[in-house]
């Protein structure tokens, strides 16, 4: 067969499974057991927003597992913190908690053979979403772009069925501050209550689906014996001890962090709360044919907003449908605040370029824009602990939206295209003005001195204002950038189609 017709493997055996009811005899269960007692129908969360406080806390949540442990996400690096929760996952395994695994293909195929020997463990499962067909050279895959390009972006860890993390977050020391290069700002919410029922139901809807393949059926070539298990395993924990010595996790072994998670003692905000995410149908569909998709189910909160809409994305291209409807909305009379990334602080140049020709008109239309700089993201609401990474750049990676400061929602989901119509996306909608008006509050205080508030000059020019040391800066450039940056952004503005950004 010709290497271009390379398929998915047909009749694949996925047998079904589905969240194991929560157990009131679970160390979890009896741990939260009052407070969900005193409030009844709502749901507790306690919002992550420092990096080792989302690492501690799905730790504590693995360690204190006993039956089961369900993990769905789209990057899970092999570095030191994704090596340690690895560890963790077989540790609980080894107890007896049934673990499942639900991983991108995208990121997590090239580290099939890895995966394979874990789901050699018989109380673990992994499966791949819409993976690829060509497993060695995935470029072959263009003859399926169509296909291939949809990927699943959504993220969430239950343990026990009792309790859940929600967010923006990945596997990866970027995401938990650990990285000694870039380290991202971001937005998880630990928690409790009937709300971590609505996100095991959506990991059964993708666990189930037809776009998951059993890690076995993918890698057919590979046959591991019970040696090599024994050898995957006399490995990782080598690599746990290696990465157990790095001072980011010794001085998060030797807090006392992990323990209010283990115990569920943390400050909770209690609010009603609904899950809401994309059909696994969007992976087939085209846009026009997405009558339910994420964002139709955002829109009407949109909608509704009359004061304000608070906006934070990494990755921002409203394109001119997008701009309309916020033009709309502020002649209305409703204020809209922007935080995205600056050139300096993304990740992906491809998507400033597609964003950075809409800034003009969004700030013309009345728009508050803000981008961040490529730092001081450990203080993004001003919680200035840090006990790991020495890194001077970093990204915004949260996404959250706030609707009259009574409304917040958290979850995996760009203010992009990509998001809206390929992407597989979720979040958690809470119902809790407390919650809002801090939240925006906090971020209201802190923005002019973490990001630049754009504007424009006499001359319809961009400027970017912030203050450092209570001192007011202006710069009429794109700010801490070299001219090869801009250049770069420029030109893949030109060649990037915006509907794949």
């Amino acid at each position: 067969m010709p290497i271009a017709c390379a398929s998915l493997p047909k009749n694949v055996e996925r047998t079904p499974s589905y969240s194991i009811p929560a157990d009131p005899t679970t160390t979890i269960s009896k741990n939260i057991k009052a407070k969900l007692a005193a409030h009844n129908g709502e749901s507790g969360f306690n919002a992550l927003f420092n990096g080792e406080d989302a690492f501690i806390s799905r730790l504590a949540g693995m360690r204190t597992a006993e039956r089961s442990l369900d993990l769905q996400y789209y990057i899970w690096n092999n570095d030191l913190t994704g090596t340690i929760l690895v560890d963790e996952v077989l540790k609980a395994a080894d107890r007896g908690v049934r673990v499942r695994i639900l991983l991108d293909d995208l990121n997590l195929g090239q580290h099939e053979k890895r995966l394979r020997m874990l789901s050699m463990h018989p109380h673990i499962e992994v499966r791949m979403a819409n993976p690829f067909a060509h497993r060695s050279l995935r470029f072959m895959d263009i003859f399926r772009l169509g296909k291939i390009d949809r990927r699943m972006h959504n993220k969430v860890f239950i343990a026990d069925n009792e309790i859940a993390i929600v967010g923006g977050r990945n596997i990866g020391d970027e995401y938990f501050w650990a990285s000694n290069e870039m380290n991202f700002g971001d937005l998880d919410m630990w928690c409790i209550g009937p709300v971590v029922s609505g996100l095991a139901n959506e990991f059964d809807t993708y666990w189930n689906t037809d776009i998951a393949f059993p890690i076995e059926s993918l890698t057919s070539n590979i046959k591991p014996t019970e040696l090599d298990y024994l050898t995957f395993r006399e490995n990782l924990k080598g690599d746990t001890y290696q990465a157990s010595q790095a001072r980011y996790i010794q001085q998060l072994y030797q807090s006392n962090m992990g323990r209010s998670y283990a115990t569920g003692d943390v400050p909770l905000n209690w609010a009603p709360a609904q899950v809401i995410f994309d059909p696994p149908e969007k992976f087939s569909q085209e846009p026009h044919e997405q009558t339910d998709n994420l964002q139709s189910q955002v829109r009407p909160y949109m909608r509704e907003s009359r004061q304000e809409v608070f906006m934070i994305s990494p990755y921002f291209v409203p394109g001119d449908t997008g701009v309309d409807f916020l033009k709309k909305k502020i002649q209305a009379g409703t204020n809209v605040i922007v935080l995205t990334n600056s050139l300096a602080s993304g990740d992906v140049a491809a998507v400033f370029s597609g964003y950075k020709g809409y800034r003009k008109k969004l700030i013309k239309n009345g728009v508050t824009l803000y981008e961040l700089k490529p730092h001081d993201h450990q203080n993004l609401t001003k919680r200035k602990r840090t006990m790991g990474s020495s890194s001077s750049h970093a990204g915004l990676h949260g996404k959250t939206l706030v609707f009259d400061r009574k409304t917040i929602l958290v979850g995996s989901m760009n203010l992009d295209p990509r998001s809206v119509f390929l992407n597989s996306e979720m979040g958690v909608i809470i119902d809790s003005p407390e919650m809002a008006e801090k939240f925006v509050s906090q971020f209201q205080e802190n923005l002019p001195e973490i990001a630049y508030r754009l504007g424009l000059n006499e001359k319809g020019k961009l400027t970017w204002n912030t203050y450092e040391d209570g001192h007011k800066k202006t710069f009429t450039s794109e700010p801490e950038t070299t001219w090869w940056q801009r250049v770069k952004a420029s030109l893949m503005s030109l060649f990037v189609p915006e509907n794949q950004l």
